[in-house]
């Protein structure tokens, strides 16, 4: 075919060897395009530079197909023109995408040009006909009557393929007003704007010896095939709020005004826009939704026999672009910014927005261009309207090649690649469908919980309802539904709260059916809305943002701890839904200043401590929201609150070095040297894992200043300095107040324990452990040593005298044997203390025999790996498993182990509101407890079984690395 090419048309100028391969490249992909050329060998020309390497614009393609001047042109000699242009056109296009030249994309968009282009040419080649014989039509106020094109479908998303019908809805400004009159007399516009539509549609899709320029779908117009093919505007709007159905709602969504008067189209588009995008769902919509996948997968299979059809089958185009618009029916009136016409760029919005995680979004991109180009591939063979790979085998293979795939097989890679993308394409798309009958079923429960809240309380039927529904107590119960109804009896709600009341009190009704304890959920709620005054700005929040009103529910019906506190401080409500508070996390200086900035704010110390304990409470509060949304792991949520209790120690560890100079003068020596200190944890702190009730272990350590270490104003010697600020520091965090208690502290696991004294000096803290006063529990505790506030250089410098303590050099005896008889003595204790329940903590395979186990192989080998000397415990397994020094089974065994037994302790630890690691022998308590985990099964067995199957993997590890070596 190429020797045929030349031969017909020679060399034409500009072409070159370069031209001529990519001619040779083009008639071996495209049979239709090297049809073309052999038809018409001066088409060849398109492959010429610079038009081969540059997208061509609507305005472009307008220019050329505008209207000859002078008389409207003969319908053959218009056709024609529309045609030669058009066949050049696909060429030069398809060319560019064989080529490499083009992305599917631009391709698409190219495609789309060139027929919103074409559809302008012939609207207005019509409308100059028509009105050569009829007149300008005009409505009753004399103004003209014009009409608007709008393209749908693809053709609105600007992404057509290379056959693509193009789907079209024409309107026009009143039915009301004549024509002006022509040599055929004046007509109605009933009359004249169809067979505009009839005659501008014929002369795109009728096929001639030229071919054709573009099939014309007119099917998406109201009423379908019954309808009118050119309908007034006030007549379609009045349809679509009045019938219209869920597919047009997904149709409009894509409409754009693409040729004669826009600003008519656009005005249509404002006026529908309430009908395609609602602000809020019922569930009839995804009901409607839901029915519309099963209705395409059917038409799939009835009409194509089977899932081949790139397009309608399992894991297809229109999968893709089902799942984008889905989304965007469901969000679209909450979310503005998601409204898009084109699949791609729809994509990125909805991740955007949040709707799509990320990477859902760019896998699904992928997906796309993937299927979109393969498309094009198959399409560009004949430019047939297909969607199905060819059955003839070498075809087949030239599409393979087509799309990357080389080699003397390129059939079977292409093929597998293909049903990978099918099948990860269908995977979303299954997901999608369970998410919208989830909607449908959350729905539903709105519904119910309206009942509920209609019941009274003398009738027989409500205790058995309320029993169904999940809630133990149905005399309270039913206060509670009258709250919802009326709001508090005290300060009763102004008329308007009371309707957003009305609107939102199923919806949280519905919400605290789903909690772990209704009863308590509904509580909760109660006294939330009794100590706001059920104010309209609350209940609006709620209404606007139901996901944070689910996860307060959540909250109410979990945690008594966290709960309570917001019942508290209902203004905290604000924050978390539209401030700072509503982020998933923040660092230690987005932290500290906005403490340092919350506490500058106060008049006195009181007021400081306050503020200082309500930051505390909320930033609780807003790990905790995303806690519970399973927006965190287990060591997640330790790191974020140890890093607010960090905060909240360097400021009252300020506060309190502030006051205690004012006083007494700083502890300075000669020559106006410092005194430092700083405060280092231990145990979780140090580790960096506290939990919601955890207190601080920590060290108090200080280096008094050189010379004389006494204050000018009151003699304070710097130990006596030190130990005050030290039990002030204590006292800020500990001493309850109207906002309670910020944290408890522990300082026992300092030198000589609570015989010693409160601060040590940092040279007699590294005597007393480098001269063998240290047992080794005490050295086991250093491992997780840390600072945390104070002078940073102290803290480092104390940490360096633990690494030289307990890694300077080899261990001089194992250390297994002795942390494993401790283990073994906490184990009994706790056994004893637990009456048979099970010790999450303590108990055997519980979360110190990881703690343990870890401990003891840093000990045994921190002297010779440091990056085994991490004071997380995690960090530290993770590191020894790197170095094998853990065997991968067991490194897997323990790591999983303690995230899952980390996990339980915090849930049974906020379910009952203090500090506890025994799991509960009761099995409505149990049932509680795996709801707070998300975990819905009604068997509080099962549970219980995964603890005891964690347990005893936990334990089999840690027989392995220690039990060998018993004390």
């Amino acid at each position: 075919m190429l020797a045929r090419l030349l031969g017909e048309a020679g060399l034409p100028e500009g072409l070159g060897p370069v031209g001529v391969a990519r001619l040779g490249r083009v008639a071996g992909s495209s049979r239709i395009a090297g049809a073309w050329l052999c038809r018409e060998p001066g088409l060849v020309c398109v492959l010429a530079e610079p038009g081969i390497s540059r997208e061509r614009t609507r305005e472009e393609y307008a220019s050329e197909l505008a209207a000859r001047p002078g008389p409207p042109e003969e319908p053959e000699d218009f056709l024609r023109r529309l045609r030669s242009v058009g066949r050049r056109e696909l060429l030069r296009i398809v060319s560019r995408e064989a080529l490499a030249l083009a992305p599917v994309e631009v391709t698409a968009r190219e495609v789309s040009a060139l027929a919103e282009a074409a559809v302008e040419a012939a609207l207005s080649w019509a409308w100059g006909h028509l009105v050569a014989r009829h007149g300008e039509p005009l409505g009753e106020d004399g103004e003209p009557n014009r009409a608007c094109v709008l393209g749908m479908g693809k053709l609105g998303g600007s992404e057509l393929n290379l056959s693509s019908d193009v789907d079209l809805l024409v309107l026009y400004r009143t039915g009301r007003g004549r024509t002006s009159g022509g040599p055929r007399g004046s007509t109605s516009p009933g009359d004249f704007f169809p067979r505009l539509v009839s005659l501008a549609a014929d002369a795109l899709g009728r096929v001639t010896e030229d071919g054709l320029v573009f099939r014309v779908d007119l099917d998406l117009r109201p009423e379908g095939r019954n309808g009118e093919l050119a309908q007034p505007l006030e007549n379609a709007v009045f349809y679509y709020q009045s019938w219209g159905q869920t597919w047009e709602r997904a149709a409009l969504m894509r409409a754009r005004p693409i040729a004669g008067d826009r600003g008519l189209g656009e005005c249509f588009l404002a006026q529908v826009e309430p009908f395609v995008y609602r602000r809020s769902l019922d569930y009839t919509t995804v009901e409607d939704i839901v029915d519309m996948k099963r209705r395409i997968e059917g038409h799939s299979a009835r009409r194509l026999g089977g899932p081949g059809d790139l397009k309608l089958g399992t894991g297809g185009i229109r999968e893709v672009e089902f799942f984008v618009q889905t989304l965007q029916l469901i969000h679209g009136g909450r979310l503005p910014e998601v409204r898009e016409r084109n699949t791609l760029e729809a994509l990125r919005k909805l991740a955007a927005a949040g709707v799509v995680e990320a990477a859902a979004a760019q896998d699904l991109s992928r997906c796309y261009r993937f299927l979109r180009t393969l498309e094009h591939a198959v399409q560009s063979l004949h430019l047939r309207r297909t969607h199905r790979l060819p059955a003839d085998r070498e075809e087949l293979e030239v599409v393979a090649r087509r799309m990357g795939y080389g080699g003397p097989s390129p059939t079977g890679p292409f093929l597998a690649a293909l049903d990978r993308v099918r099948s990860e394409v269908h995977g979303y798309y299954g997901r999608l469908a369970q998410g919208a009958s989830r909607e449908w079923e959350e729905e539903r429960g709105v519904a119910e919980a309206r009942g509920l809240l209609a019941l009274a309380p003398e009738d027989p039927a409500a205790h058995t309802a309320l029993a169904r529904a999940g809630f133990r107590d149905p005399v309270r119960a039913l206060e509670g539904f009258a709250l919802l109804r009326h709001g508090p009896p005290r300060g009763r709600p102004t008329p308007r709260a009371r309707r957003v009341l009305t609107r939102v009190a199923p919806f949280l009704l519905n919400a605290a059916c789903q909690c772990p304890d209704p009863d308590r959920a509904l509580l909760r709620l109660g006294e939330f809305l009794s100590g706001s005054g059920a104010r309209e700005g609350y209940l609006a929040l709620l209404e606007e943002n139901p996901a944070t009103a689910k996860l307060l529910l959540t909250l109410f019906g979990t945690s008594d701890f966290l709960s309570r506190y917001l019942v508290g401080h209902p203004e905290l409500l604000d924050e978390l839904v539209l401030g700072s508070h509503a982020v998933r996390e923040k660092s230690g200086g987005q932290l500290a200043a906005e403490l340092s900035e919350a506490v500058g704010r106060t008049r006195d110390d009181e007021e400081r401590l306050d503020a200082l304990r309500r930051f505390r409470n909320a930033e609780f509060l807003r790990i905790a929201l995303q806690d519970f949304a399973g927006g965190l792991e287990p060591e997640e949520t330790g790191a974020q609150l140890t890093r607010v209790a960090e905060v909240c120690l360097e400021q009252a560890c300020r506060d309190a070095m502030a006051r205690l100079v004012r006083k007494y003068g700083p502890p300075e020596g000669a020559a106006g040297s410092e005194a430092r200190f700083a405060v280092l944890g231990l145990g979780k702190l140090g580790g960096g894992e506290i939990d919601y009730h955890s207190d601080l272990d920590v060290l108090f350590v200080y280096q008094p200043p050189d010379g004389p270490a006494e204050s000018p104003r009151a003699g304070l010697s710097a130990s006596d300095f030190f130990a005050r600020l030290a039990q002030r520091l204590i006292g800020a965090l500990a001493t309850r107040t109207r906002e309670g208690i910020a944290f408890r502290m522990d300082a026992r696991l300092r030198p000589s324990g609570q015989a010693g004294p409160l601060v040590t000096s940092l040279e007699a803290f590294e005597a007393y452990h480098r001269g063998g006063g240290g047992l080794t529990w005490e050295r086991q505790a250093l491992i997780r040593l840390r600072p945390v506030a104070g002078d940073p250089g102290l803290g480092r410098q104390a940490r360096e005298v633990v690494d030289r303590v307990l890694y300077g050099a080899p261990p001089a005896s194992d250390p297994r044997p002795e942390i494993r008889g401790m283990r073994d003595r906490l184990e009994a204790e706790a056994r004893r203390g637990s009456d048979g329940r099970v010790d999450l903590k303590a108990g055997s395979g519980g979360i110190l025999d990881v703690e343990f186990a870890v401990q003891a192989l840093q000990l045994l080998h921190g002297w010779s790996y440091p990056d085994v000397r991490s004071p997380n415990t995690l960090a530290a397994l993770g590191a020894l498993r790197r170095r094998r020094l853990v065997p991968d089974g067991e490194g897997r065994a323990l790591a999983e182990g303690y995230r899952f037994l980390r996990r339980v302790e915090a849930r049974l630890r906020i379910l009952q509101e203090r500090p506890t690691d025994v799991l509960p022998g009761e099995p409505e308590r149990l049932r509680e407890l795996a709801r707070g985990l998300g975990r819905p099964e009604e068997d509080p067995t099962a549970l219980q079984g995964d603890v005891d199957r964690q347990r005893r993997r936990v334990r089999t590890a840690y027989e392995a690395l220690l039990g060998g070596v018993g004390g």
